[in-house]
């Protein structure tokens, strides 16, 4: 009798499991960049819309002194920050952009550099906890504090990616990037994603940088695609669209969908793999 309650306890236990693994996990993805301010929330706005045009419910969250809140329309919003400080309600500071996501900001950008009050930053991880399992991607906007780490202790766990550039100046901020965030968070991998190249070019990068972070950090790089130089990009921008939305058959659009669908893939197969190991 007592072998048959174990067995019906553990079969109890295996299936609670299963339901917990089962439920949606929120994807939480940060893009650092080592390349001009402008060209992140460009980034970032055409992956969030490509998802998003995909069926998935997006949320991009800007956290960055050197981008434009205004990129993500934003500029006379209230923050998480005034949501914690009771200034507003949450639905105040989420928005709903002409691109077909939505957006909210971390805090007005002149304080992120002081943000340290250990109790504030407290209450602003357990709101974002909360407000990310809302979504299917979190896209978060970001750049590295005075710590070398991410503003938010989710942040700091989830995937980062690194967007550069060909040119040199460039590979050697982002490598920086990559070396100041282990220095602190210990050896993790990183996704990369080269600006302003072919495919072919891009490779070069991603395989050089690869190389290096290997060798003295041993760390792995995860090569997500590249965005060739393309017109319709600087188009776009001044239309205040989306080149996916304005120019979906311009070569920078089907390579921005590329990644935004490996983006998706990649953390559908992780949780699958995850899954897979409870069943």
């Amino acid at each position: 009798m007592s072998n048959f309650n174990n067995s019906v306890m553990h079969n109890d236990q295996a299936a609670g499991l299963r339901r917990i693994m089962a439920k949606p996990k929120p994807r939480v993805v940060s893009v650092l960049s080592a390349l001009p301010s402008q060209t992140q929330p460009r980034l970032i706005t055409n992956l969030a819309t490509s998802i998003a045009n995909q069926g998935s419910d997006v949320l991009v969250m800007h956290a960055s002194e050197h981008t434009l809140e205004q990129s993500y329309e934003l500029d006379q919003s209230p923050s998480l920050l005034d949501v914690i400080q009771e200034k507003h309600i949450l639905q105040q500071a989420i928005k709903s952009t002409s691109h077909g996501f939505l957006s909210v900001k971390l805090m007005q950008k002149q304080l992120l550099a002081n943000a340290n009050d250990n109790h504030t930053t407290s209450q602003l991880n357990l709101l974002f906890n909360q407000l990310a399992q809302q979504y299917d991607m979190v896209l978060v906007d970001t750049m590295l504090n005075k710590a070398n780490t991410l503003p938010l202790h989710k942040l700091n766990e989830s995937e980062i990616i690194i967007q550069l550039s060909r040119k040199p100046e460039s590979i050697t901020q982002a490598y920086s990037l990559i070396k100041q965030v282990c220095g602190e968070l210990g050896r993790r991998s990183f996704g990369i994603i080269v600006d302003d190249s072919t495919d072919a070019q891009a490779q070069v990068v991603f395989r050089n940088i690869s190389q290096v972070a290997k060798r003295f950090m041993q760390i792995e790089l995860d090569f997500f695609g590249a965005i060739p130089a393309d017109s319709h990009l600087n188009r776009a921008s001044k239309l205040g669209r989306s080149v996916i939305d304005a120019f979906p058959l311009a070569i920078a659009s089907t390579a921005l969908k590329q990644i935004a669908q490996r983006l998706d893939d990649k953390h559908d197969n992780i949780f699958n793999n995850k899954q897979a190991s409870y069943n």
